[in-house]
């Protein structure tokens, strides 16, 4: 008897994240909807204010960790997530990226969901670079990528639209200044979530968010 209580609540502890997760999916898009960043306009319905226009993540042309062209545009209609990471990066980028495999995980089967690393060490930071580093997290191709390019592209993209420090240290020049923050982007270019990329509770709303969003577009297209 003993044994088969212990079996249950085992059951039970295991469980309960699980069906906190799908609860809080549900209760979340049904009752809120997430923020969008840097709104300009928006117009009165009979459900309330809804958001018409805001700041929106530009095209942009880099290379990714096999050599070839990244056009965004490619991935107009998928949810991206993006984070700013250099390989010779000692301090946080090791755990950013550790964060990302969960992500990764949690959506792998899903085509319309990718990640996108982008160095702001693009000097050192070559394809085949980006390729062991990508290799050593174990990234999927096709579903992660690790963008190199023009250091003043990658710097632009990441102050002038993300609004994240992005930029060489000025002091140290083998040293880089970038945010740790990972960045949600929904299929309108929007920008729906700034998460702690280096903070396990805060990736796990991430995951959550963005389960979120695709119920909520699942719901749209009803």
């Amino acid at each position: 008897m003993k044994n088969t209580k212990k079996t249950v609540y085992l059951c039970l502890a295991l469980l309960a994240p699980v069906f906190l997760i799908l609860f809080f999916t549900i209760f979340a898009s049904s009752r809120h909807k997430l923020p969008v960043f840097f709104a300009y306009d928006s117009t009165e319905t009979d459900r309330g204010y809804v958001i018409t226009d805001a700041h929106t993540i530009p095209a942009y042309k880099l290379i990714d960790q096999t050599g070839a062209e990244f056009n965004s545009t490619k991935y107009d209609s998928s949810f991206k997530v993006y984070d700013f990471i250099f390989t010779r990066c000692g301090s946080v980028c090791p755990d950013m990226t550790t964060q990302l495999i969960r992500v990764q995980e949690a959506f792998k089967n899903d085509k319309d969901i990718v990640l996108i690393s982008l160095s702001v060490d693009p000097e050192h930071d070559t394809s085949e670079v980006l390729q062991h580093y990508a290799t050593k997290y174990n990234a999927i191709p096709g579903k992660w990528f690790f963008l190199t390019g023009a250091k003043d592209s990658i710097y632009t993209l990441g102050q002038r639209e993300f609004f994240l420090t992005a930029k060489q240290n000025e002091e140290d020049l083998t040293d880089f200044l970038h945010s740790d923050k990972v960045v949600l982007v929904d299929k309108k270019g929007w920008i729906r979530g700034y998460y702690d990329g280096d903070d396990e509770k805060d990736v796990d709303r991430l995951i959550t968010e963005l389960k979120v969003l695709q119920k909520i577009e699942r719901d749209a297209k009803r």
